[in-house]
Protein backbone atom coordinates (compact mmCIF):
# COMPACT_ATOMS: atom_id res chain seq x y z
CA UNK A 1 0.00 0.00 0.00
CA UNK A 2 1.25 3.05 -0.89
CA UNK A 3 1.89 6.38 0.80
CA UNK A 4 -1.07 8.43 -1.22
CA UNK A 5 -3.89 5.45 -0.38
CA UNK A 6 -2.25 4.90 3.48
CA UNK A 7 -4.30 5.91 6.34
CA UNK A 8 -3.09 9.07 7.89
CA UNK A 9 -1.11 8.27 11.26
CA UNK A 10 -2.55 9.38 14.78
CA UNK A 11 0.43 11.97 14.77
CA UNK A 12 -0.32 13.93 11.15
CA UNK A 13 -4.20 13.86 12.78
CA UNK A 14 -2.57 15.63 15.61
CA UNK A 15 -0.22 18.19 13.34
CA UNK A 16 -2.98 19.30 10.92
CA UNK A 17 -4.61 21.08 13.68
CA UNK A 18 -1.85 22.99 13.99
CA UNK A 19 -0.73 23.74 10.61
CA UNK A 20 -4.63 25.72 10.32
CA UNK A 21 -3.89 27.40 13.73
CA UNK A 22 -1.16 28.63 12.23
CA UNK A 23 -1.86 29.12 8.90
CA UNK A 24 -5.46 31.13 10.16
CA UNK A 25 -3.68 32.97 13.04
CA UNK A 26 0.11 33.45 12.75
CA UNK A 27 0.61 34.22 9.28
CA UNK A 28 -2.32 37.61 9.22
CA UNK A 29 -0.37 38.46 12.49
CA UNK A 30 2.88 38.39 11.02
CA UNK A 31 1.45 40.29 8.15
CA UNK A 32 -0.28 43.06 10.13
CA UNK A 33 2.86 43.47 12.13
CA UNK A 34 5.07 43.86 8.77
CA UNK A 35 2.12 46.21 7.67
CA UNK A 36 2.07 48.22 10.09
CA UNK A 37 6.17 48.41 10.61
CA UNK A 38 6.08 49.66 6.68
CA UNK A 39 3.88 52.41 7.58
CA UNK A 40 4.62 53.57 10.85
CA UNK A 41 8.52 54.04 9.49
CA UNK A 42 7.78 55.75 6.79
CA UNK A 43 6.37 59.67 6.56
CA UNK A 44 9.51 61.09 5.98
CA UNK A 45 8.61 62.37 2.53
CA UNK A 46 5.19 63.79 1.55
CA UNK A 47 3.74 64.55 -1.60
CA UNK A 48 1.16 65.59 -3.81
CA UNK A 49 0.31 66.16 -7.46
CA UNK A 50 -1.84 68.77 -6.61
CA UNK A 51 1.15 71.37 -7.54
CA UNK A 52 1.01 73.86 -10.63
CA UNK A 53 4.01 75.89 -12.32
CA UNK A 54 3.11 79.44 -11.13
CA UNK A 55 4.88 82.65 -12.83
CA UNK A 56 4.50 86.45 -11.95
CA UNK A 57 1.87 87.52 -14.20
CA UNK A 58 0.24 90.93 -13.89
CA UNK A 59 -2.82 91.99 -15.73
CA UNK A 60 -2.66 95.56 -17.29
CA UNK A 61 -5.99 97.26 -17.20
CA UNK A 62 -6.40 100.91 -19.00
CA UNK A 63 -7.44 103.84 -16.65
CA UNK A 64 -9.88 105.39 -19.39
CA UNK A 65 -11.95 103.41 -21.30
CA UNK A 66 -11.72 103.55 -25.69
CA UNK A 67 -11.55 101.46 -28.50
CA UNK A 68 -8.67 99.96 -29.29
CA UNK A 69 -6.66 101.87 -32.19
CA UNK A 70 -3.27 100.08 -32.58
CA UNK A 71 -1.91 96.69 -31.30
CA UNK A 72 2.11 97.42 -31.61
CA UNK A 73 3.31 93.92 -30.37
CA UNK A 74 2.33 89.89 -31.46
CA UNK A 75 0.83 87.69 -29.18
CA UNK A 76 3.17 86.07 -26.88
CA UNK A 77 5.89 88.41 -27.86
CA UNK A 78 8.84 89.35 -25.61
CA UNK A 79 8.39 93.07 -24.48
CA UNK A 80 10.62 95.31 -22.27
CA UNK A 81 9.57 97.57 -19.51
CA UNK A 82 8.19 100.44 -20.82
CA UNK A 83 7.54 99.50 -23.93
CA UNK A 84 4.42 100.62 -25.59
CA UNK A 85 1.73 98.02 -26.17
CA UNK A 86 -1.95 99.25 -26.88
CA UNK A 87 -3.05 102.77 -28.17
CA UNK A 88 -6.63 103.74 -27.84
CA UNK A 89 -8.67 105.90 -29.85
CA UNK A 90 -7.94 109.71 -28.18
CA UNK A 91 -10.30 111.66 -30.29
CA UNK A 92 -12.37 112.63 -27.29
CA UNK A 93 -9.63 112.59 -24.71
CA UNK A 94 -8.24 115.32 -27.37
CA UNK A 95 -11.26 117.00 -27.37
CA UNK A 96 -11.39 117.28 -23.37
CA UNK A 97 -7.86 118.91 -23.53
CA UNK A 98 -8.85 121.51 -25.46
CA UNK A 99 -11.91 122.29 -23.58
CA UNK A 100 -9.81 122.46 -20.12
CA UNK A 101 -7.37 124.45 -21.85
CA UNK A 102 -10.30 127.33 -22.69
CA UNK A 103 -11.74 127.10 -19.03
CA UNK A 104 -7.94 128.19 -17.91
CA UNK A 105 -8.12 130.67 -20.20
CA UNK A 106 -11.10 131.94 -19.17
CA UNK A 107 -10.54 131.65 -15.29
CA UNK A 108 -7.73 133.17 -15.87
CA UNK A 109 -9.39 136.26 -17.34
CA UNK A 110 -11.79 136.41 -15.06
CA UNK A 111 -9.13 136.85 -12.42
CA UNK A 112 -6.84 139.42 -14.44
CA UNK A 113 -10.74 141.19 -14.57
CA UNK A 114 -11.21 140.58 -11.04
CA UNK A 115 -8.34 142.64 -9.88
CA UNK A 116 -8.90 145.29 -12.32
CA UNK A 117 -12.18 145.95 -10.91
CA UNK A 118 -11.28 145.74 -7.89
CA UNK A 119 -8.62 148.49 -8.42
CA UNK A 120 -11.36 150.66 -9.83
CA UNK A 121 -13.49 150.55 -6.65
CA UNK A 122 -10.48 151.62 -5.02
CA UNK A 123 -10.18 154.52 -7.38
CA UNK A 124 -13.93 155.13 -7.44
CA UNK A 125 -13.90 155.16 -3.40
CA UNK A 126 -11.03 157.95 -3.55
CA UNK A 127 -12.98 160.21 -5.45
CA UNK A 128 -15.84 159.60 -3.69
CA UNK A 129 -13.69 160.50 -0.55
CA UNK A 130 -12.59 163.54 -1.85
CA UNK A 131 -16.34 164.54 -2.78
CA UNK A 132 -17.64 163.90 0.25
CA UNK A 133 -15.23 166.25 2.35
CA UNK A 134 -15.60 168.64 0.13
CA UNK A 135 -19.39 168.44 0.84
CA UNK A 136 -18.66 168.37 4.22
CA UNK A 137 -16.81 171.53 4.13
CA UNK A 138 -19.35 173.13 1.71
CA UNK A 139 -21.88 172.35 4.45
CA UNK A 140 -20.06 173.50 7.19
CA UNK A 141 -20.13 176.75 5.34
CA UNK A 142 -23.34 176.96 4.15
CA UNK A 143 -24.81 176.25 8.05
CA UNK A 144 -22.68 179.40 8.98
CA UNK A 145 -24.06 181.85 6.20
CA UNK A 146 -27.84 180.30 6.87
CA UNK A 147 -27.15 180.99 10.48
CA UNK A 148 -26.08 184.72 9.61
CA UNK A 149 -29.46 184.73 7.62
CA UNK A 150 -27.49 185.77 4.11
CA UNK A 151 -28.68 182.49 2.21
CA UNK A 152 -32.24 180.91 2.27
CA UNK A 153 -33.22 177.77 4.03
CA UNK A 154 -33.00 175.72 0.27
CA UNK A 155 -29.34 176.22 -0.14
CA UNK A 156 -28.64 174.71 3.31
CA UNK A 157 -31.16 171.84 2.53
CA UNK A 158 -29.14 171.07 -0.47
CA UNK A 159 -25.66 171.32 0.82
CA UNK A 160 -26.98 168.45 3.41
CA UNK A 161 -28.08 166.39 0.73
CA UNK A 162 -25.43 166.43 -1.21
CA UNK A 163 -23.38 165.44 1.97
CA UNK A 164 -25.50 162.44 2.66
CA UNK A 165 -24.75 161.26 -1.28
CA UNK A 166 -21.25 161.68 -0.93
CA UNK A 167 -21.31 159.65 2.00
CA UNK A 168 -23.63 156.75 1.15
CA UNK A 169 -21.59 156.53 -2.35
CA UNK A 170 -18.63 155.59 -0.37
CA UNK A 171 -20.73 153.24 1.56
CA UNK A 172 -22.09 151.52 -1.44
CA UNK A 173 -18.22 151.59 -2.91
CA UNK A 174 -16.90 150.13 -0.38
CA UNK A 175 -19.52 146.98 -0.59
CA UNK A 176 -19.31 146.61 -4.33
CA UNK A 177 -15.48 146.24 -3.03
CA UNK A 178 -15.62 144.14 -0.45
CA UNK A 179 -17.55 141.90 -3.23
CA UNK A 180 -15.13 141.61 -5.56
CA UNK A 181 -12.42 141.08 -2.45
CA UNK A 182 -14.66 138.10 -1.90
CA UNK A 183 -14.66 136.60 -5.54
CA UNK A 184 -10.56 137.33 -5.23
CA UNK A 185 -10.23 134.97 -1.96
CA UNK A 186 -9.40 138.09 -0.05
CA UNK A 187 -6.02 138.96 -1.23
CA UNK A 188 -6.22 140.61 -4.54
CA UNK A 189 -2.11 140.69 -4.56
CA UNK A 190 -1.51 136.98 -5.30
CA UNK A 191 -0.43 135.56 -8.65
CA UNK A 192 -3.17 134.97 -10.73
CA UNK A 193 -2.40 130.82 -11.08
CA UNK A 194 -2.74 131.13 -7.24
CA UNK A 195 -6.51 131.77 -6.80
CA UNK A 196 -9.03 129.26 -6.47
CA UNK A 197 -11.25 129.55 -10.04
CA UNK A 198 -7.44 129.04 -12.08
CA UNK A 199 -6.34 126.20 -9.52
CA UNK A 200 -9.66 124.17 -10.48
CA UNK A 201 -8.86 124.47 -14.59
CA UNK A 202 -5.52 123.94 -14.02
CA UNK A 203 -5.96 120.82 -12.13
CA UNK A 204 -9.00 119.73 -14.67
CA UNK A 205 -6.20 120.42 -17.44
CA UNK A 206 -3.99 118.13 -15.68
CA UNK A 207 -6.13 115.35 -15.06
CA UNK A 208 -7.41 116.13 -19.22
CA UNK A 209 -3.78 115.29 -20.02
CA UNK A 210 -3.44 112.19 -17.99
CA UNK A 211 -6.39 110.65 -19.26
CA UNK A 212 -4.83 111.61 -22.84
CA UNK A 213 -1.36 109.81 -21.68
CA UNK A 214 -3.39 106.75 -20.36
CA UNK A 215 -4.51 106.33 -24.44
CA UNK A 216 -1.22 104.71 -24.58
CA UNK A 217 -0.90 101.38 -22.73
CA UNK A 218 2.65 100.53 -21.70
CA UNK A 219 4.61 97.00 -20.22
CA UNK A 220 5.04 97.34 -16.61
CA UNK A 221 7.51 94.53 -16.44
CA UNK A 222 9.85 92.49 -18.98
CA UNK A 223 7.79 89.48 -20.10
CA UNK A 224 6.05 87.56 -22.62
CA UNK A 225 2.43 89.70 -23.94
CA UNK A 226 -0.92 87.49 -23.76
CA UNK A 227 -3.92 87.69 -24.48
CA UNK A 228 -3.82 91.03 -26.83
CA UNK A 229 -7.19 92.68 -27.66
CA UNK A 230 -7.63 92.84 -31.53
CA UNK A 231 -8.02 96.46 -33.25
CA UNK A 232 -11.50 98.06 -32.23
CA UNK A 233 -11.90 95.95 -29.38
CA UNK A 234 -13.95 98.32 -27.06
CA UNK A 235 -12.14 98.26 -23.45
CA UNK A 236 -13.52 99.44 -20.40
CA UNK A 237 -11.82 101.13 -17.33
CA UNK A 238 -10.12 98.59 -14.42
CA UNK A 239 -11.28 95.67 -16.93
CA UNK A 240 -7.93 93.66 -18.45
CA UNK A 241 -6.99 94.28 -21.52
CA UNK A 242 -4.06 91.89 -21.69
CA UNK A 243 -1.42 90.71 -19.33
CA UNK A 244 2.21 90.36 -19.36
CA UNK A 245 4.06 87.04 -17.53
CA UNK A 246 7.24 86.92 -16.45
CA UNK A 247 10.14 85.19 -18.30
CA UNK A 248 12.20 84.71 -15.18
CA UNK A 249 10.58 84.04 -12.26
CA UNK A 250 9.22 80.32 -11.75
CA UNK A 251 8.50 78.47 -8.56
CA UNK A 252 5.57 75.88 -7.59
CA UNK A 253 2.74 75.87 -5.83
CA UNK A 254 2.06 73.27 -4.16
CA UNK A 255 -1.59 72.73 -2.29
CA UNK A 256 -0.56 69.91 0.49
CA UNK A 257 -3.20 68.41 3.14
CA UNK A 258 -3.43 69.69 6.28
CA UNK A 259 -2.33 66.44 7.70
CA UNK A 260 1.11 66.25 5.65
CA UNK A 261 2.20 69.18 6.95
CA UNK A 262 3.26 68.84 10.15
CA UNK A 263 6.89 68.45 9.91
CA UNK A 264 7.37 70.55 6.61
CA UNK A 265 9.58 73.85 7.10
CA UNK A 266 11.13 76.69 4.85
CA UNK A 267 14.24 75.69 3.12
CA UNK A 268 13.59 71.59 3.09
CA UNK A 269 14.99 69.81 0.09
CA UNK A 270 12.00 69.16 -2.68
CA UNK A 271 12.00 66.83 -6.16
CA UNK A 272 10.01 68.37 -8.87
CA UNK A 273 7.90 66.51 -11.85
CA UNK A 274 6.35 68.20 -13.91
CA UNK A 275 3.88 66.22 -16.30
CA UNK A 276 5.00 67.67 -19.75
CA UNK A 277 8.59 66.37 -19.15
CA UNK A 278 8.24 62.97 -17.39
CA UNK A 279 11.93 62.10 -18.16
CA UNK A 280 13.26 65.39 -16.17
CA UNK A 281 13.35 66.06 -12.41
CA UNK A 282 13.38 69.35 -10.84
CA UNK A 283 15.15 70.02 -7.77
CA UNK A 284 13.98 73.09 -5.07
CA UNK A 285 13.52 73.92 -1.89
CA UNK A 286 10.33 74.89 0.74
CA UNK A 287 10.42 79.12 0.28
CA UNK A 288 7.39 79.68 2.46
CA UNK A 289 4.01 78.03 3.70
CA UNK A 290 0.78 79.97 3.71
CA UNK A 291 -0.72 81.08 6.85
CA UNK A 292 -4.29 80.65 5.73
CA UNK A 293 -6.00 77.40 3.42
CA UNK A 294 -6.73 77.84 0.48
CA UNK A 295 -10.60 77.93 1.29
CA UNK A 296 -10.04 80.81 3.56
CA UNK A 297 -8.85 82.92 0.41
CA UNK A 298 -12.60 81.84 -1.52
CA UNK A 299 -14.76 84.17 -2.41
CA UNK A 300 -17.76 82.33 -0.34
CA UNK A 301 -15.56 80.85 2.37
CA UNK A 302 -16.94 78.18 4.22
CA UNK A 303 -19.61 78.29 6.99
CA UNK A 304 -18.90 75.81 9.73
CA UNK A 305 -21.13 76.63 12.00
CA UNK A 306 -23.91 75.65 9.34
CA UNK A 307 -26.17 72.40 10.30
CA UNK A 308 -25.30 70.48 7.55
CA UNK A 309 -21.42 70.86 8.45
CA UNK A 310 -19.11 68.15 7.35
CA UNK A 311 -15.25 67.84 8.04
CA UNK A 312 -13.22 68.09 4.87
CA UNK A 313 -9.56 67.96 5.16
CA UNK A 314 -7.91 71.46 4.05
CA UNK A 315 -5.32 72.30 1.12
CA UNK A 316 -2.64 74.80 2.33
CA UNK A 317 -0.41 75.99 -0.27
CA UNK A 318 3.39 75.85 -0.19
CA UNK A 319 5.15 77.84 -2.31
CA UNK A 320 8.59 75.69 -4.15
CA UNK A 321 11.89 77.94 -5.31
CA UNK A 322 12.91 75.66 -8.03
CA UNK A 323 16.40 75.61 -8.12
CA UNK A 324 17.83 76.22 -11.61
CA UNK A 325 19.52 73.63 -13.78
CA UNK A 326 21.64 74.01 -17.08
CA UNK A 327 19.68 71.58 -19.09
CA UNK A 328 15.76 72.58 -17.58
CA UNK A 329 13.50 72.72 -20.66
CA UNK A 330 10.88 75.53 -20.33
CA UNK A 331 8.28 75.82 -17.91
CA UNK A 332 5.07 77.67 -18.61
CA UNK A 333 2.21 79.32 -16.05
CA UNK A 334 0.27 76.53 -14.96
CA UNK A 335 1.75 73.51 -15.95
CA UNK A 336 0.97 70.59 -13.51
CA UNK A 337 3.53 69.01 -11.33
CA UNK A 338 4.27 66.44 -8.74
CA UNK A 339 5.96 67.77 -5.50
CA UNK A 340 7.72 65.20 -3.12
CA UNK A 341 9.12 67.01 0.42
CA UNK A 342 11.88 65.49 2.31
CA UNK A 343 11.28 66.55 5.68
CA UNK A 344 14.11 65.17 7.21
CA UNK A 345 14.29 62.19 10.13
CA UNK A 346 10.72 61.51 10.32
CA UNK A 347 8.64 58.40 10.96
CA UNK A 348 4.91 58.14 11.98
CA UNK A 349 6.19 56.00 15.07
CA UNK A 350 7.71 59.52 16.09
CA UNK A 351 4.12 60.98 16.24
CA UNK A 352 2.01 57.76 17.69
CA UNK A 353 4.47 57.78 20.67
CA UNK A 354 5.14 61.17 21.47
CA UNK A 355 8.71 62.12 19.45
CA UNK A 356 7.90 64.77 17.53
CA UNK A 357 10.20 67.07 18.39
Amino acid sequence: MDAATRPASVDDRVAAPWRRRLLLWCLPLLATIAAVWAYGSGGRYVDTDNAYVQRDRIDVAPQVPGDVREVLVEENQAVAPGQPVLVLDDTLLRIAVDGAEARLTSARTEIIAGKASYREKTGEIAVASRAAEYARRDLGRQSELAARKLIPAATLDSANRSTDIAIGTIDVLELQRAQLLAKLGGDPNHAVDDFAPVRVALAELERAKLDLSHARLYAPQAGIASHLPKVGSRLEAGRAAFAIVSDRAVWIEANFKETDLQWVRAGQSVRVDVDTYPGHRWTGRVQSISEATGSAFSLLPAQNASGNWVKVVQRIPVRVALLPGRDDPPLRDGMSANVVIDTGAHTRFDRWFGREH
